[in-house]
């Protein structure tokens, strides 16, 4: 693996958890929405085209000439949000007559959303976000570290 390919790999997980996150925060956030439906992000692996040949497109080079420091192992490419499910799950009744939700009996659907597994979740994906910068930060250090080890040698 190469420092684009792990780049590459980190990147990819800062943006799932991010899209992760988000919707966690509208699960919170219509919690108290009468009708509102929890919605439940799906990880997959990210199949898509490593960063180096991504560049080598926008450079205009071929990707077959690209050097073998670019042109890395593939070991994985990390996680996207491949969909998102919605948790059909009915809400809790509740008897408010002339709500314009209520059903002939004046019972309204609630929410499904439950706040401390929302809670409990936010806090598992930005854990996931910290591990993936940190990842993105070691490899910027070392990048750095290297540069400074050809800076000295010469």
């Amino acid at each position: 693996m190469t420092f684009f390919d792990l780049l590459n790999t980190a990147s990819n997980g800062l943006e799932a958890q991010r899209q992760r996150m988000d919707i966690i925060s509208d699960n919170i956030a219509n919690a108290a929405t009468p009708g509102y439906k929890r919605k439940v992000p799906v990880l997959v692996p990210k199949n898509t085209d490593p960063f180096s040949v991504v560049m080598a497109r926008q450079l205009g080079i071929k990707e077959e000439d690209i050097s073998g420091f670019l042109n890395g192992n593939q070991v994985g490419q990390g996680v996207e949000v491949g969909k998102v499910l919605v948790d059909q799950t009915p809400g809790a009744k509740v008897h408010i007559p002339g709500h314009p939700k209520a059903d002939a009996n004046g019972d309204v659907e609630m929410s499904n959303v439950d706040t401390l597994s929302e809670m409990v979740e936010m806090m598992y994906a930005v854990r996931n976000y910290k591990a993936n910068l940190s990842i993105v930060e070691m490899a910027k250090s070392a990048a750095k570290e290297t540069l400074n080890i050809g800076k000295q040698g010469g």
